[in-house]
Parts: C-alpha cells; sequence; structure tokens
C-alpha cells in the first residue's frame, strides 16, 4: 500500500503545481495592488531630467491630485501611451514624469520630439525611485492625492476607454 501512495505522490504534486498556475494564469496582472496604496509617495531626493544639477523631492510634487508616470524613450508600450498623456496634460492634468532606468539624453530628446506633457521630471535612472514604488516595469502610472498619497496604481499602458472610465473619475475623486 506505501508504495504506491509513493509512487503516486510525485504525480499528486505536479498536478496540484499545476493547478496553482493554472489559477495563477487567470489573474489580470494589470490589476495587481501595490503595497503603496493609501501610503505616501516614498520620501526621494532625484536629480531632475531637464537639469542633472537641481535635486527634486516630495516637495515639489503637485500639491494636488496628479499623476506620476513611470517611462522610458526605450520603452515601446510608452510610445503609444505618450498621445493621452499630452491629452490629459492638456486638460490641465498634472502629470509627474519618471523616467525609468534611461540615458538623460535620450530621454530628453524623446520629450523634444514627442512633447513634454510633465510638470515635472525625475531622472531614475537607476530605478531608485521605481524600485521604492515597486513598479514592474514601464508604462505605470499612480494617481496621486493632494496630500501625497497614492490612491491607484495602474501597471502597463492605459488606452482612451481607461482614461475616460478609470484615470479621470479616480483623480477626480481624489482632488
Amino acid at each position: 500500500m506505501k508504495r504506491k501512495i509513493l509512487f503516486f505522490l510525485p504525480l499528486l504534486l505536479i498536478l496540484g503545481v499545476c493547478g496553482l498556475l493554472l489559477v495563477g494564469l487567470q489573474q489580470d496582472p494589470k490589476k495587481i495592488a501595490s503595497a503603496l496604496i493609501d501610503r505616501p509617495v516614498p520620501e526621494f531626493f532625484q536629480a531632475s531630467l531637464e537639469d542633472p544639477n537641481r535635486i527634486v523631492s516630495n516637495k515639489d510634487l503637485p500639491k494636488e491630485a496628479h499623476l506620476i508616470n513611470v517611462w522610458g524613450s526605450w520603452c515601446h508600450f510608452c510610445r503609444i501611451e505618450h498621445p493621452l498623456l499630452k491629452e490629459l496634460a492638456a486638460q490641465n492634468v498634472k502629470i509627474v514624469g519618471l523616467n525609468y532606468r534611461d540615458k538623460a539624453q535620450s530621454a530628453v530628446e524623446y520629450l523634444q520630439r514627442f512633447g513634454d506633457p510633465f510638470v515635472l521630471n525625475i531622472n531614475d535612472s537607476h530605478g531608485k525611485l521605481a524600485m521604492q514604488l515597486g513598479v514592474d516595469g514601464a508604462p505605470e502610472t499612480y494617481i496621486v492625492d493632494k496630500n501625497g498619497i497614492i490612491r491607484y496604481r495602474h501597471s502597463g499602458a492605459f488606452n482612451r476607454e481607461m482614461m475616460q472610465k478609470i484615470i479621470l473619475p479616480e483623480l477626480e475623486k481624489w482632488k
């Protein structure tokens, strides 16, 4: 009897692992909650993208509900999302850009070529602030309330429908 159990034990373990993987694959990776929801933006002191001699910090963040958008000139999906960021900026939405693991020169050239929707650009070439935020990759967008508290996180590029149905209503809620 013990031999039969030992014979089927590896099979049962493999089936169990497969079951867990199947459940995990049905989860939407864009809905991964951030540990920082309802917590302040982590304290930071980083160089401005445009002026490496200027150090920016939490004090420089807008004092109203705003977005923090993690982007890179190397990021294909950031290019897809960029026109929507410009539309939001044209609607007076304040957007802080977190330039993630990028060369400053490439990022500045990108903004000159495609337009700059950001009220502040943080150079995060080493990914230090992104790591504190729990960034999975670019693009990623955070909604921050007027008190500097992170209220929402979206992983990946958002489209027009998401902008209208999620981003703008969430921003309005936290004004």
